[in-house]
């Protein structure tokens, strides 16, 4: 079943939410019966042409809320409301320049204290808020025709901003024609995998990220899908309810970034056993996703009924509306990686095959993002020069499915060369017409010529004695004296790991300078919830390499 919003999702369960362990089940007919009472809503108090922003918790009305905007012709997008773990004060600093540089014409929510919490990130902000009823329904689903005309038609359907980071987001503008393209590229292929014509799909994730939005939401709602939903911030709470939800609706596909997959695995004793047998896909999206933490998940829930060589890769960005390229099974590959290699480095096709006791010391083993998905092509750069397949370098895109470039921005400035592609600043390789990626340029921390990914380092710390699980960040700072970036390590103290500060701090400077034969310049040990989180839930490098210059170099 490959049409678009197709009649007989109006008779079938579209969405199952999940809160505090209860289930709401929707129809696709009280659903769109909501979207339109959203959509008739959203007319009477938001002028056509500026971006309205949805601040709510994740759940049906949310949802119903973000489609009426599209139905009524308006220009929508998610915005994050505060986290429960975050440091307050730096989330509104943070979200007030974010807020400032989107520049919203209205801006929607479902309660009163949403709307206090608005007002509390930017007082200017409190003309353009407005109340919608908590509840919104009625008889007719004319919106679901709506919705049908705007997937044929290139004008902006909706927006997504680019990346996880705390910094100024980068917004993208989605056509209905582009979401269309991307269901009809991505979606068939899905189900072709797992072998049912309807997914059963499981989702904690946001609903603000381009991966809860598309695979999380509107991709099945398009196809007339089920999706079983719960709130990230529960998810959060309660890692142990998302398996149960899966057991309980039979879920069969999932997406998850990669650092969920070890989460889980350091949980594993502390989870109640749950029936995941029905899964045929666990998707590791968004981050480079490492082959070990696919094993050791499969490992660590086999007896729960995971399936050997079931978590495959995804490959994905806002700036091609979600999926450029999308792993299987039957042809997972690994890609031994060297702890530093120059762009234009050539890498042996041979090593995709690698196993783990082959594996040379010191190497990672990079998870494939399998291939391109149908109208995308990919290129890997050496700068100006573009490599042969197999060799190292930053990843281009360009097709159909490609943004024109950032809201307010041409296409030059947003990355999109002459040639069309669009430079993503991600690192990899193509191999065997897998897509490999290692890390990002920004990520790269280059010592006296040495070049270092952040994320290696912090995946190092993990198992130190005194490291709060999870938390601690590794970045460059540019040293005047050296000509070089020296490199910093921040990590969270566990007091009750037995071990002192400094003790901690020795361990991390030896274990970093033995395998990357890099000394660090310094390793901060701070205390619990000093470092700053995106709103995605990733250590932004970014954010904590300000906050270290601040706190500890300019008073220093």
């Amino acid at each position: 079943m490959t049409e678009l919003l197709p009649a007989s999702l109006l008779d079938v369960t579209v969405l199952r939410h999940w809160r505090g362990g209860q289930r709401r089940d929707v129809t696709g007919r009280d659903f769109w019966q909501r979207v339109t009472a959203r959509a008739e809503w959203v007319a009477r108090q938001a002028p056509p042409g500026g971006l309205v922003l949805v601040v709510a918790t994740t759940g049906v009305e949310a949802m119903a809320l973000f489609l009426g905007i599209a139905a009524a012709g308006r220009l929508g997008a998610f915005f994050p409301p505060a986290s429960p773990i975050q440091d307050q004060r730096h989330f509104f600093d943070q979200q007030r320049a974010a807020l400032r540089a989107i520049d919203p014409a209205a801006i929607c929510v479902l309660d009163p204290a949403m709307a206090a919490m608005v007002g509390r990130i930017d007082p200017a902000l409190t003309p353009r808020v407005r109340l919608a009823p908590a509840e919104a329904t009625g008889d007719s689903v004319a919106a679901l025709g709506a919705l049908r005309d705007r997937l044929a038609s290139d004008a902006p359907l909706f927006v997504q901003h680019s990346s996880g980071t705390t910094g100024i987001k980068k917004a993208v503008e989605i056509s209905g024609l582009m979401l269309a393209a991307q269901f009809r590229a991505y979606w068939p292929g899905l189900r072709a995998e797992v072998g049912a014509e309807r997914l059963a799909i499981a989702s904690w994730l946001p609903l603000y990220h381009d991966m809860g939005l598309i695979a999380g939401f509107l991709l099945p709602m398009l196809g007339g899908d089920t999706l079983s939903l719960m709130d990230p911030f529960e998810w959060i709470g309660a890692p142990g309810r998302f398996f149960e939800m899966i057991a309980a609706d039979g879920c069969t596909i999932a997406w998850m970034p990669n650092f969920a997959f070890r989460h889980f695995v350091r949980l594993r004793r502390a989870l109640k056993p749950a029936q995941l047998n029905t899964m045929r896909l666990w998707v590791d999206c968004s981050e480079p996703c490492r082959l070990q933490d696919a094993r050791d998940f499969e490992a660590a829930f086999a007896d729960f009924g995971v399936r050997p060589d079931s978590v495959v890769g995804c490959y994905a960005m806002a700036e091609t509306v979600f999926a450029v390229s999308q792993g299987r099974p039957a042809t997972r590959l690994g890609l031994a990686v060297p702890p530093a290699i120059p762009p234009g480095t050539a890498m042996a096709a041979t090593s995709a095959r690698l196993v783990m006791d082959e594996v040379p010391e010191g190497h990672r083993l990079v998870l494939s993002s399998g291939q391109p998905l149908p109208g995308m092509e990919l290129a890997v750069f050496d700068g100006a020069q573009r490599l042969p397949e197999g060799h190292y370098g930053e990843i281009g895109l360009r097709g159909a499915d490609l943004f024109a470039g950032y809201r307010g921005r041409d296409a030059a400035s947003s990355g999109i060369g002459a040639d069309g592609f669009f430079r993503t600043g991600d690192l990899g390789a193509v191999l065997e017409g897998q897509v490999f990626v290692f890390g990002r340029l920004k990520e790269i921390i280059i010592v006296n010529g040495k070049n270092i990914f952040g994320g290696d380092v912090e995946a190092l710390l993990a198992g130190i004695p005194g490291v709060r699980a999870g938390r601690a960040v590794a970045f460059g700072v540019c040293s005047e004296m050296t000509g070089s970036e020296e490199l910093v390590i921040v990590a969270e103290y566990d007091a009750g790991a037995g071990v002192t500060e400094a003790e901690c701090r020795a361990a991390i400077s030896r274990l970093v300078t033995e395998t990357f034969l890099v000394k660090p310049r310094d390793v901060r040990i701070v205390a619990e919830r000093w470092l700053v989180k995106s709103t995605s839930g990733k250590i932004s490098r970014d954010e904590n390499r300000r906050r270290y210059l601040t706190q500890f170099r300019e008073h220093s």
